[in-house]
């Protein structure tokens, strides 16, 4: 039962949330007078901890008044800032505010970890997610379609002819590869297309083939290897499975996270009516400018 509640997505906001509400109150303390800028020990040993990520080396007494300084005249410009509003309405502070609430979940969501058992239905219930493609080492002949027809189908018949004869056939000259060793079918697609590829799958082995058709005219194939395609095992994919499973998980902890705030916040859309209103009417003026030229060009079209 414990275990069960300690596991719930909930229980972790709530006790980061506080977490993030103590620390926060350790290094920003509240001070009464706001012409007052308080230095909290917490936020000198941050200070002087960033010198150091950032220089490589401790700040002289010096250089770390200097950086004192320097945050504390940025509180002030800040506080500025929010005397006047100019943080209200703002889109680059809300998009950051947005930012770093998507942050917080996501730390949230880590905190969650999968156990064995989870990770192995993942990775049942996705199991072609992890499927390696298949591959085929080939050499093959094209019959470019600069050639355009009718010469590119009597090219094809020649060679067709060459194969009965038991010759090999003969083609142009390119820029693709003719002679390709244990290429995936992705490679494939990438540089040949999908029409080609889809071929290949019902192409023998150990002989001459074709024609096979592709965006750059029509090729002969001679297969001398075939992989077939697999699902990866799952120790050998098991860093990749967790990785997914948390994309997963964070992307589900994100949605009932919006849901609840849907269930404690009200949306008072106004003006929607009249919007859509102008959207109809607008939309009514388009189709009466439009003359009635389309209907009877096709009847003209039409007519005999």
């Amino acid at each position: 039962m414990l275990k069960k509640i300690f596991s719930e997505p909930l229980l972790h906001f709530i006790l980061l949330s506080l977490l993030i509400f103590v620390v926060y109150g350790v290094l920003n303390p509240r001070e009464d007078d706001q012409q007052v800028i308080v230095v909290s020990e917490g936020r000198v040993a941050q200070i002087s901890n960033s010198f150091r990520e950032r220089w490589k080396r401790n700040p002289f007494p010096k250089e770390l008044d200097g950086a004192i300084q320097a945050y504390a005249v940025n509180e002030m410009f800040i506080r500025e800032a929010k005397a006047l509003s100019l943080d209200a309405d703002d889109q680059v502070i809300d998009q950051r505010l947005r930012k770093k609430m998507n942050y917080l979940l996501e730390d949230l969501a880590d905190a969650n970890r999968p156990t064995e058992d989870a990770l192995k239905q993942f990775y049942k219930s996705n199991a072609e997610k992890y499927r390696l493609p298949a591959k085929y080492s080939f050499q093959q002949i094209l019959l470019s379609a600069d050639r355009g027809e009718p010469e590119l189908s009597e090219m094809v018949l020649i060679q067709k002819k060459r194969l009965e004869q038991g010759l090999d056939p003969q083609g142009d000259t390119s820029m693709l590869p003719s002679d390709l060793r244990l290429v995936s079918t992705d490679q494939l697609a990438r540089r040949f297309g999908v029409l080609f590829v889809d071929a290949l799958a019902d192409t023998v082995t150990q002989q001459w083939s074709g024609p096979v058709t592709s965006a750059f005219g029509q090729h002969f194939v001679f297969i001398t290897e075939k992989e077939s395609s697999e699902i990866q095992k799952f120790e050998a994919v098991k860093t990749a499975v967790l990785g997914d499973w948390q994309y997963d998980n964070n992307k589900n902890f994100q949605k009932d996270y919006e849901a609840r705030l849907l269930q404690r916040y009200t949306i008072v859309v106004q003006g929607a009516d009249s919007v859509a209103s102008e959207d109809d009417s607008n939309a009514d003026q388009k189709s009466d400018t439009q003359p009635d030229a389309l209907p009877t060009a096709m009847t003209e079209k039409m007519s005999p």
